[in-house]
């Protein structure tokens, strides 16, 4: 699991961390009120050099799209933030023999962008 926003500060600024500090996940626009998202801009700001987009949790409980997540690669890549593509196929979808279909539909959301 990845770090909640609240602690990205605090660990970026400790002279202890021996790892780079990411992002969960990053909304795809650059300002607004997007209630418990937070934008490139701010992941940056607390020192984030990475950020992971299409987390199952985030496909499957929240209902992000492919679109969506396209979106989000784009404003991570512009904003200099380096992505964590994450794929992968439902246990359902593996037992139907889609997952190579699956996985390559998820990827084009990240190479289209």
């Amino acid at each position: 699991s990845g770090i909640n926003a609240e602690y990205v500060v605090k660990i970026a600024q400790s002279k202890e961390a021996v790892v780079s500090t990411q992002s969960t996940g990053v909304h795809e626009a650059g300002k607004g009120a997007f209630t418990g998202e937070i934008s490139c801009g701010m992941a940056l700001d607390c020192g984030a050099k990475y950020t992971i987009l299409g987390h199952s949790e985030r496909r499957h409980v929240f209902g992000e799209s492919n679109k969506q997540i396209g979106a989000k690669t784009a404003a991570a890549l512009r904003a200099g933030l380096t992505v964590i593509a994450c794929i992968g196929e439902k246990e359902e979808e593996r037992e139907s023999g889609k997952t190579m279909d699956v996985c390559t539909e998820q990827l084009q959301a990240f190479k289209e962008n």
